[in-house]
């Protein structure tokens, strides 16, 4: 284990709304608040609430919403941005634009957005093809990203999820072609643990391009309840000066790694680890406070 490290005390701490599944969202910002968080990750729905409700909704709960999760399930939604059918392809970058407008909208700074839709694990075409008109989608997107004063941030998924870019060396080889100061990514720590040779090596080798964070143990439960190395990661987001949120992304145990809810017990679950997982952070040494200081405004990678 790494020598012990403070958690930076001034970076936003929420949790990603989507793990209580198709709940009501106010009454799930009402749970995240009362676990302690003062930030959340809305999910990217931009036809399912009205902007207005949903800001009303947060200022109730006292949240700061710092991201928003474009979700890409595949075939479940036509969202694949490597898609082989150029339809897809275009309902694919639509719904990116409408989930940027949509932040803008209610006040979100960053969308997530996958380079390919989540559960397809292989190629549908020649992988090169997919790659370029990924890029060539998400090129189109970052003007509207430009425009909205939203930056997109894209995630690794591990292999298991999905297949196009897997990797912090992946991401910036897409960032690269895709070339747009509105881009950068997320740094996943269970995605990373499954990927990379060490979490925190691998927030290192983001660097300046690191624009969002997502925190669960290795087993994507609590923070505490597996072997992350918290501290080492703490000293890898000082190291590279990140100014983003961190935002947990915890499951409870069981089948479906696309299904947060499994069961009855499920919400109570999740109410436990969130409380769990602020409490881990608070023993590095840091103190936290759920909204933070301002984001690092800086556009460049």
């Amino acid at each position: 284990m790494s020598r012990a490290t403070s958690w930076p005390e001034d970076l936003p701490v929420g949790v990603c709304a989507w793990i209580y599944g198709d709940a009501p969202l106010d009454d799930t910002l009402r749970r995240i608040a009362a676990a302690g968080y003062r930030a959340v990750e809305l999910p990217g729905e931009p036809d399912r609430w009205p902007a207005a409700d949903v800001r009303r909704w947060l200022a109730a709960a006292g949240l700061r919403p710092v991201a928003l999760t474009a979700s890409c399930m595949y075939p479940q939604t036509p969202r694949d941005l490597a898609n082989p059918d150029p339809d897809v392809r275009r309902l694919a970058v639509g719904y990116l634009r409408d989930c940027l407008r949509f932040a803008a909208e209610v006040g979100v700074p960053l969308v997530q957005m996958l380079p390919s839709g989540e559960t397809r694990l292989a190629p549908a075409a020649a992988r090169d093809d997919e790659w370029r008109w990924s890029v060539d989608g998400m090129r189109e997107a970052a003007s509207d990203a430009q425009r909205l004063g939203v930056r997109i941030a894209v995630e690794p998924l591990n292999r298991y999820e999905a297949y196009l870019v897997t990797t912090v060396a992946d991401a910036l080889a897409y960032l690269a072609d895709v070339g747009s100061p509105w881009v950068g990514m997320t740094v996943d720590a269970f995605h990373a643990n499954i990927e990379e040779p060490d979490v925190a090596g691998a927030i290192r080798r983001a660097g300046a391009a690191l624009w969002h964070l997502h925190l669960a143990d290795t087993n994507r439960q609590a923070l505490g309840r597996g072997h992350l190395d918290l501290d080492a990661v703490a000293s890898a987001v000082r190291a590279v000066g990140y100014r983003g949120a961190a935002v947990l992304e915890v499951t409870p145990p069981g089948p479906d790694p696309f299904r947060s809810i499994k069961d009855a017990g499920s919400a109570a679950v999740l109410d436990a680890y969130l409380v769990e997982s602020l409490a881990r952070l608070r023993r590095t040494g840091g103190r936290l406070r759920g909204s933070g200081s301002r984001s690092r405004t800086t556009r460049s990678r």
